[in-house]
């Protein structure tokens, strides 16, 4: 089975057309929804593990995009699973986001203190993850996104999750997007040399369903290799 896994404010529709594409070549998937009978207030993304871990078998793949590609890794270093794949991950411990995007991510600090969960503006989102949309395009995604528990959110900006790397047995896969303001290719090929990992590069932003077509052949290749 392939398990999709979203990244933060985003919902499990957003693999809709990689279900599609990968079900009509006989393969079964699922999309986990992360936040879903979590605490919004207390969650943290060890509950987020968690969840996938205890639905991951042997013979799975793991498909995550940003916060969903460093769940892939945490997965697989605690389970054991058939391969990983990695869009645009964000970072685990050691590897820090760049200073600019983390001075713009200052002015949600309230709601972390305050235990408020949150999403981003869209002049916020706009500029680091839909930089590649026209307006439209982008205010419809936005509208798609959900709030945030306040220490994911915390979490991940400050990349506090280790992965102890030795221990991830399985294949891995890590995609970027060329013109990733959030997630540079370069932040990207840091994550697979880690692992040794292949490492590909596709056009885009942040997003994946603007090249998704071309990243759903780039995955099935890399299965059945």
């Amino acid at each position: 089975m392939f398990i999709f896994i979203h990244g933060m404010w985003a919902t499990p529709d957003i693999w809709h057309p990689f279900i599609h594409y990968f079900s009509e070549r006989g393969i079964e998937c699922t999309a986990v929804n992360l936040r879903e009978g979590l605490d919004m207030r207390t969650a943290r993304f060890q509950d987020y593990v968690e969840k996938v871990a205890a639905i991951a078998r042997d013979e799975d793949v793991l498909i995550g995009h940003s916060m969903g590609g460093l769940i892939v890794q945490k997965v697989a270093e605690c389970s054991t699973i058939r391969a990983g794949v990695a869009i645009a991950p964000a970072p685990p411990k050691g590897i820090a986001f760049r200073k600019s995007a983390l001075l713009s991510s200052v002015r949600y600090l309230p709601h972390v203190i305050l235990r408020k969960p949150f999403k981003p503006g869209y002049h916020f989102l706009k500029k680091l993850v839909f930089s590649c949309l026209d307006d439209e395009e982008a205010r419809k995604m936005y509208g798609e996104l959900e709030e945030e528990p306040p220490t994911v959110s915390y979490e991940i900006t400050l990349s506090r999750i280790a992965v102890d790397e030795p221990r991830v047995k399985c294949p891995l896969l890590f995609i970027a997007k060329e013109d990733d303001a959030v997630i540079p290719p370069e932040m990207v090929k840091t994550m697979a040399a880690k692992y040794r990992a292949e490492y590909r590069v596709f056009s885009g932003c942040h997003v994946i369903l603007d090249e998704w077509k071309d990243i759903a052949e780039e995955i099935h290749r890399f299965i059945n290799k």
